[in-house]
């Protein structure tokens, strides 16, 4: 670590006492995850017999090692904020290959306060891994555009973390999938090297899921089936009932299932509403495989589309604002925590508005990778729309709108006023 990154340590101080101070029992998703990591332990990962992907096993085994020496939780908690530092860090780096030092800190200290990041951390969920393994492949697939003698090398590394990535949040699969096909018509063009490189990374990271792929195939009989609900999440998205906006709700939310020490439902009113919505076509899915529960899920889905385009058209509005601004939710009273999205997040999307304009004027300026980056991320947002949005995913696109804004900022805008 450089002397002029040493700086930034006081960060991991004020992550390490927020974990410390904020440690609570667990809630929601720590539960799954944690059931993994056991699973894990026991040499498997799903049922095969009924297979249930609910998420990608990249975190689970992050988790693996403390759960089978049954240390502390807390010790867990607080890798999260080593994660979080070690993706500043890094985000650091970056940077440097784009603007001067003290931009670069600036642009650094800002996005290791950025409160979402200060809010998840305190929990076993997976965006302070994601937005580490987000930051360290951006630094290496940035540092391959570099001049410089180890490009096999940060290829192979880009390609690892974000085959990492892929396996924490898979929804980066598609992201990497469409991102291929992208490349594929650039290396039709002038930029052929370039894209070529950029291909290599997503190639390698293909190559790294390739053994999760198999897995996935062998338990659930599909090629490239790599989660099992979605379809209930298309399903909530498709809501056609106007007292709700679109996101999703647990089974256990819907049946007035409660599980022990889970307190994540209490932000929530009076759930009688939801239950007399879906309590009737969940009942009908009990007795269902968890592959043939997100099939049928699916189809309603789809059939609500057909039949409410208008509502469905709503809801993906209303998604929009829960994915930048986690604001609106259904059953839920918003209290002052929601300006600890709405504020930050107002000024990434108003800052990038306001710079999108110069950018496209200076296209043939902005280098290549940081135009792949943007594109990789904006593909990721427009993915989680569809499907289902919530603030804490909208963290996985900072590193790479910042990393834009902070060039943008510094290189083009000052072009764009000399010339005026």
């Amino acid at each position: 670590m450089k002397n002029r990154s040493l700086i930034l340590l006081p960060l991991l101080a004020l992550y390490w006492m927020l974990i410390v101070l904020y440690d609570s029992s667990l809630k929601g998703d720590e539960f799954r995850y944690l059931r993994y990591a056991n699973n894990l332990i026991q040499g498997f990962y799903t049922d095969p017999n009924n297979p249930d992907l609910s998420n990608g096993p990249g975190y689970p085994l992050i988790l693996l090692p403390f759960v089978a020496l049954k240390i502390p939780l807390l010790v867990p908690k607080l890798l999260n904020g080593i994660f979080i530092f070690i993706g500043v860090f890094y985000f650091h780096k970056t940077l440097q290959f784009y603007t001067k030092q003290k931009y670069a800190l600036i642009f650094a200290c800002i996005i290791g306060l950025y409160p979402p990041f200060l809010r998840w951390m305190i929990y076993l969920y997976s965006e302070s891994f994601s937005f580490m393994l987000m930051s360290v492949f951006i630094f290496h697939f940035c540092y391959l555009f570099q001049r410089n003698k180890q490009k096999w090398k940060s290829c192979i590394l880009a390609s690892f973390f974000l085959g990492f990535l892929v396996l924490t949040k898979v929804i980066f699969f598609h992201v990497v999938v469409l991102s291929a096909v992208l490349l594929f018509i650039l290396f039709l063009s002038k930029i052929r090297k370039s894209a070529t490189w950029a291909s290599l990374v997503l190639i390698g990271a293909f190559v790294f899921i390739l053994p999760y792929i198999a897995y996935a195939y062998s338990v659930t009989g599909k090629l490239f089936y790599l989660g099992t609900r979605g379809g209930e999440i298309l399903y909530h998205r498709s809501t056609p009932f106007e007292n709700e906006s679109g996101n999703w709700f647990s089974s256990n939310s819907i049946l007035g299932q409660e599980i022990e020490n889970d307190h994540s439902e209490d932000v929530y009113q009076n759930l009688s509403n939801l239950r007399t919505n879906h309590r009737e076509f969940y009942l009908q899915l009990e007795s269902l495989s968890n592959m043939e529960r997100d099939s049928a899920f699916k189809a309603k889905a789809f059939q609500n589309m057909k039949e409410y385009p208008l509502k469905y058209c709503k809801n993906t509005l209303a998604n929009v604002g829960r994915f930048i601004f986690n604001y609106p939710i259904s059953y839920r009273s918003q209290n002052l925590n929601a300006y600890g999205y709405i504020i930050p997040n107002m000024f990434i999307v108003v800052l990038f508005i306001v710079i999108l304009y110069p950018a496209l004027l200076s296209i043939k300026k902005i280098p290549f990778e940081l135009k792949a980056i943007l594109v990789f991320a904006i593909i990721y947002g427009f993915g989680m729309i569809l499907l289902g949005g919530k603030g804490r995913y909208f963290t996985m696109m900072v590193p790479a709108l910042a990393l834009f804004l902070a060039y943008g900022y510094t290189n083009i805008l000052k072009i764009t006023l000399v010339k005026r």
